[in-house]
């Protein structure tokens, strides 16, 4: 019992190892989730990556929970069903950040454009609506430990993310303090004549 523990603690470090995103997914998750609405073809693009990267992660998260293979089945229906649904909707999005796009760039009424961005605005609740219904569908498919682990590496994910986001400046704290590898003696004058 106790091995079996250790072993899927282990697994589970180690899944979190494998998860941690590298700055540029950090930078383009804060650009595609923390903005409120989408206005440009880009900002679709970059939201639909994040979504998509979302559910390779996921991918990864299957390992560290030791899914039996009716449960590994039961997800992969869920994914041919909802995989269409995704595209259907990221294809809508795309075209109306387009049609938004052009109305800006033709300086078109406000009243106009605020339709526009409300249309966008709708689409991209109804990917959240989605991305939330098949979330529930996986973890209707998990037992209580399982949830519990999923619920970890959620929590241990959005602590990596938070870190991340608001690194800590060591440098500022301790100022005499060198960044790594930098070759250069520090310049105290205090430190020069006790080294000689």
């Amino acid at each position: 019992m106790i091995n079996k523990k250790i072993l899927s603690m282990f697994c589970l470090f180690l899944m979190l190892i494998l998860i941690t995103r590298p700055a540029g997914a950090i930078e383009i998750y804060k650009t595609s989730c923390t903005k409120s609405n989408i206005e440009t073809p880009q900002d679709a693009l970059l939201y639909k990556q994040h979504i998509m990267r979302i559910q390779k992660n996921r991918a990864l998260v299957y390992n560290a929970l030791d899914l039996s293979d009716e449960q590994v089945k039961s997800i992969e229906e869920c994914a041919v069903k909802y995989t269409p649904v995704y595209e259907t909707k990221f294809n809508e999005l795309i075209k109306e950040s387009y049609t938004l796009k052009a109305l800006i760039a033709a300086n078109m009424e406000s009243v106009e454009i605020k339709q526009q961005k409300k249309i966008v605005k709708n689409i991209r609740k109804d990917i959240e609506n989605i991305f939330k219904e098949e979330d529930k569908a996986f973890k209707k498919c998990l037992t209580r430990e399982q949830r519990s682990k999923y619920s970890m590496i959620k929590k241990l994910e959005r602590k990596d993310f938070k870190e991340a986001k608001h690194p800590k400046d060591y440098y500022k704290s301790n100022p005499r303090m060198r960044p790594f590898g930098n070759p250069k003696p520090c310049t105290d004058n205090s430190e020069t004549k006790q080294l000689k």
